[in-house]
């Protein structure tokens, strides 16, 4: 079945096997998958995701949301966008007291876009929450793929061009000077006139408690990395546990894996850390 299109930016997968909730299947699976995908994330890229989540899980719904340029360049788009998203989340999980004593939600967040859209949706949830809530993200467990990290100049350029493939080099160079202008403009506002680095902000915000109701978190990172190197994942992992997050698993898939390729590089390691994660939430339920 094809997914309902809540905006132009979020999908909705709605389970097509009608699964028993009595069944162990469904009573361990999460009632809601959010996957805040990367910037230039094709749509094969995202189905692969999808498919191996509804294998997992074949009772969950999906809610996926994209990270567009137009996000980076304009970002009261994406908080648009999410505007419809907000009511889905709530008819899927409850509201208020009616969300249950157990975890229900998954959120996967791929990259600093992802990172970031999983900040803006977390703004809309609050601003869109009745005065007698604590206008929150349900409690939920966190995958953290090539994420977070920071404003860094070559990091932005490698990551405006990601999406355009090596063999395309005539447009890697078309792209290049839009890459480094967008790039240096940041560097301008943050270097020169001491304006806030949001990436920073975005994974500054992922270890407030008093933002964040999860119950436990994974990391999935990889050496070759050379947008969100491995030394920024691992320093935000050791802020969280810290600040008193539950960092289940630090998974480094080595050498060879570059951003957002771990799944591609290891598929039954990466599933396993996904998996063993959304286990380790039904035992470590807040009380």
């Amino acid at each position: 079945m094809a997914p309902t299109q809540l905006s132009p930016s979020a999908l909705l997968y709605i389970p097509t096997a009608t699964v028993s909730e009595s069944t162990v299947s469904s009573r361990n699976a999460p009632k809601l998958i959010i996957l805040t995908t990367w910037i230039f994330a094709r749509d094969d890229h995202i189905a692969k995701y999808v498919d191996n989540y509804q294998a997992l899980y074949p009772s969950a719904n999906i809610l996926v949301i994209q990270s567009f340029l137009r996000h980076f360049l304009r970002p009261f788009t994406i908080r648009e966008e999410l505007g419809p998203v907000v009511p889905v989340i709530r008819g899927i999980l409850g509201d208020g007291e009616n969300q249950g004593a157990k975890p229900q939600l998954l959120l996967h967040v791929f990259s600093n876009s992802g990172l970031g859209t999983s900040w803006q949706l977390k703004n809309v949830y609050k601003t869109e929450s009745p005065a007698n809530e604590k206008g929150i993200l349900p409690q939920h467990a966190t995958i953290f793929d090539s994420s977070p990290g920071r404003y860094e100049y070559w990091a932005v350029v490698a990551a405006l061009l990601y999406g355009i493939p090596s063999s395309a080099w005539l447009q890697r160079i078309a792209a290049m000077p839009l890459a480094h202008t967008l790039s240096g403009g940041i560097w301008v506002w943050c270097r020169i006139f001491g304006g806030e680095d949001w990436v920073l902000r975005y994974a500054q915000a992922a270890n407030n408690p008093s933002q964040v109701d999860e119950v436990c978190r994974a990391y999935a990172y990889g050496r070759a990395d050379r947008l969100v190197p491995a030394h920024w994942v691992e320093a935000h992992a050791a802020d969280a546990t810290v600040q008193g997050f539950n960092v289940k698993q630090m998974v480094d898939f080595g050498a060879k894996s570059a951003h957002v390729a771990h799944s591609r590089t290891d598929p039954s390691r990466y599933w396993a850390l996904v998996a063993d994660t959304w286990k380790s939430a039904a035992h470590d339920t807040k009380l």
